[in-house]
């Protein structure tokens, strides 16, 4: 090779190497090499994924009279010279198209593009031929071993770019795919670890409210308390509310899968109607319990969400209202009032304090929010037995979890402000536009 020819292949190596794409590095190979060869016109072609047809990914000089169809090319694998040097994968080099009967189809072509005389040879992988590179001459040209060497060097050049670019692409995509692997794993762990932390939550619930049902009953005889048949069978019916209202809670604070299942499998739901049938269910068990309920006179929009876990959430939250009501001239007051984009319903009552106040403080040892250990001491002459009995200790931490399961959030007066303590409860839904 002479100096011109060792300068272009230097040039076209320092593109293989900096160039992001194989059309790059083509592009470039076929302006700097046609015209050392001499020649007027040179195309890349490529092999397609069926194995079987080549079309143009680049060219240089093409005749301005033909680019509008350049695209629409397409030669069979075997046919032609640039098909031949792909079957046979080797350097086909035709001196005069018109000279060689064989290829009498390929004249009417020549004819119209221009070209007498054509070298093509093979792009090659390691896993076989990907396409050819031809170089067409106007006149009849033999070349020399020095060119044929440089067309050999520069298909070489073209087939490495193209098989860098496929290596690095298909590395990217396992890149990717592992990348999104990763990603899956570390859901999926962080789903493990919630469910974890979700079973041990139940498990502590479960064993800390046993250990209140179980401890002697304040203000009278442990002794007595343990004999006594009635007591017992209390405390077994509470215990198994408690074990029901755990297994509901694991339910509930179970990771979903998709959060906006329940908007899509749910429906609208009239908020005075499920507030109404909550307070039915609370007035079977405590009759003697007055529950006023405060409603604006405006309409009221409806809540898209799944009814039976509503239901039981408003079910829980007015459970509490009603436990705290149970005094004399105890009363219960609910209110529903819209927001921009939301509901709030809000429980009060006169009465006693659910909850710890700051005089009663919680054990060290506890994770829950228990209910007042006076309530533990169930008289036979208690008018508000039932309710004692049908509210637990889970019933708050069960409803928080239902409440934001079903994308709101319950907002609990915990009685700072107030020495009586926590009198309040309120409940704010979202409302999603459309569903009015």
């Amino acid at each position: 090779m002479d100096g011109r020819d060792l300068l272009a292949v230097r040039e076209i190596a320092h593109a293989f190497l900096v160039a992001e794409h194989p059309s790059d590095v083509q592009q470039f190979a076929l302006s700097r090499v046609t015209p050392l060869l001499g020649a007027s016109f040179s195309l890349v072609m490529q092999l397609g994924a069926d194995g079987e047809l080549l079309r143009p990914v680049a060219q240089h000089e093409w005749p301005a009279a033909h680019r509008s169809w350049i695209g629409a090319l397409r030669v069979r694998v075997g046919d032609g010279p640039s098909g031949l040097a792909v079957a046979e994968r080797r350097l086909v080099e035709v001196e005069d198209l018109f000279a060689d009967p064989t290829l009498g189809g390929w004249h009417e072509v020549a004819k119209e593009l221009g070209f007498r005389s054509i070298i093509a040879a093979p792009l090659e992988v390691p896993e076989g031929p990907i396409g050819a590179v031809a170089f067409y001459f106007t006149d009849a040209t033999s070349l020399s071993d020095e060119q044929r060497s440089l067309v050999r060097l520069v298909a070489d050049q073209m087939a490495a770019a193209t098989d860098k670019a496929r290596r690095l692409d298909a590395l990217r995509r396992a890149n990717a795919a592992l990348a999104d692997a990763n990603a899956e794993l570390e859901t999926r762990a962080e789903a493990w670890r919630e469910a974890e932390d979700d079973r041990r939550e139940v498990e502590t619930l479960v064993l800390d409210a046993m250990l209140a049902l179980t401890a002697p009953v304040a203000g009278g005889e442990a002794s007595a308390a343990a004999t006594n048949a009635r007591d017992a069978m209390m405390r077994l019916t509470a215990v198994r509310s408690l074990a029901r209202v755990a297994r509901e809670y694991a339910a509930v604070t179970t990771p979903m899968a998709d959060g906006s299942a329940l908007l899509r499998d749910g429906e609208d739901i009239d908020p005075r109607v499920a507030v109404q049938a909550a307070v039915a269910s609370w007035r079977r068990v405590a009759p003697s319990i007055s529950v006023q309920m405060v409603e604006p006179p405006v309409l009221l929009p409806t809540i898209r969400t799944r009814a039976v876990l509503l239901q039981r959430a408003l079910e829980l939250v007015v459970g509490l209202g009603v436990l705290g009501a149970t005094t004399e001239r105890g009363v219960v007051r609910i209110a529903i009032s819209p927001g921009q984009d939301s509901l709030s319903l809000t429980v009060s009552w006169d009465g006693r304090p659910i909850l710890p106040t700051a005089d009663q403080p919680l054990p060290a040892s506890s994770r829950i929010l228990r209910i007042r250990d006076d309530a533990l001491s169930l008289e036979a002459h208690d008018p508000y037995l039932a309710v004692r009995q049908s509210v637990t200790a889970a019933d708050l931490p069960m409803a928080q979890a239902l409440v934001a399961r079903l994308g709101g959030d319950l907002r609990l007066d915990d009685g700072r402000d107030d020495p009586a303590g926590a009198q309040s409860i309120t409940v704010v839904f979202p409302v999603f536009s459309g569903h009015a």
